[in-house]
């Protein structure tokens, strides 16, 4: 399949294969936002984007400021990241106890908050026993202009991996639950063990109806950034695009460092997942102000303004009245 073949079947909603029964004409999850289906532009956004044949670069977020700096920033996708979320995720009196309602809830916020398309992890250490279709149903629900499942069995890296007939049914079930318009992800952790195992799953994924696969790269990503491991990663990647058109590729770095985004544009890659980009600078950037702080010093960077900030959250009326 050419890369122009593959752009065209993500670009207009159509399944690369037919999965059994046909969908119903009209697909009927409401959103839990007032009633409303609230993501339907979101959802349409994803899959222009990627239609379009250039990188659709999607950071990591977890909260409705990132959301904003992402908007303010032209980014046009998000990834509800489960690691930011667990960091940040306190819940009040108020909030629901399940978890997975909680995630819910946050990417409902993020649908809400910014015209970003959020791409929503669905299996994240926190559905508990839920099954493919309910968690798909649940993502629907909560906005979800992306959906990611994953080939291994339960939660933990070491964890080994279903097979792909398996995954191929997942996938059939998520698509039924979905519809056509959110778009599906598959991520594979055999990477781990096997190149070759790596780049069949793909294949077998994007068959059973998946618009993407992520080849979960993390064993290459271990090494030290010196020329010698980019090459050898690189290497990785173009053994995989030997037989995976590289535009159906979700290539990831936690923060964005280990992969350029000039390179990920030149592979011809669809989606970039820079998982903890968001957590990470935040994190260092109050660690570094505190310090700065507290010993009298100046700060790495310039730091926002109050007028700043309220413009960038919308916040203009609570900042009136205090300064």
């Amino acid at each position: 399949m050419t890369a122009r073949e593959s752009d065209a079947r993500i670009s207009d909603g159509q399944e690369p294969r037919e999965l059994g029964a046909e969908e119903p004409e009209g697909h009927q999850h409401r959103s839990a936002v007032d009633g409303v289906d609230v993501a339907p532009v979101p959802r349409a956004m994803l899959r222009d984007a990627l239609g379009s044949g250039d990188l659709v670069v999607a950071p990591g977020c977890y909260d409705v400021v990132g959301a904003r700096v992402l908007e303010a920033a032209g980014i046009e996708a998000a990834y509800l990241t489960p690691f930011g979320f667990q960091a940040a995720d306190a819940p009040a009196p108020h909030a629901p106890h399940d978890p997975w309602e909680r995630y819910l809830d946050r990417a409902r916020e993020l649908v809400d908050a910014a015209g970003l398309a959020v791409i929503v992890d669905g299996q994240a250490g926190l559905e508990g026993n839920r099954g493919a279709a309910e968690r798909a149903a649940d993502a629907f629900s909560a906005g979800a202009a992306g959906f990611v499942i994953e080939d291994r069995q339960g939660f933990g890296k070491d964890r080994p991996l279903r097979t792909m007939a398996e995954v191929g049914r997942e996938i059939a079930t998520v698509r039924r639950e979905l519809g056509r318009e959110t778009t599906v992800i598959v991520r594979t952790d055999a990477v781990r063990d096997s190149l070759d195992d790596a780049r069949a799953r793909c294949e077998s994924y994007l068959d059973a109806g998946a618009d993407l696969v992520q080849p979960l790269m993390t064993r290459y990503l271990n090494y030290p950034d010196t020329p010698a491991d980019r090459e050898r990663r690189m290497s990785a990647y173009q053994f995989l695009l030997e037989r995976v058109p590289a535009d159906r590729v979700v290539a990831h770095s936690p923060t964005g460092r280990h992969l350029p985004v000039s390179e990920a544009r030149r592979m011809g890659f669809g989606l970039y997942f820079m998982s903890q980009l968001l957590i990470a600078s935040a994190v260092t950037g109050m660690t570094h102000e505190i310090a700065a702080v507290l010993a009298d010093e100046p700060g790495p960077t310039p730091l926002l303004t109050p007028e700043d900030l309220a413009t960038l959250t919308g916040v203009g009326r609570w900042l009136e009245n205090r300064w």
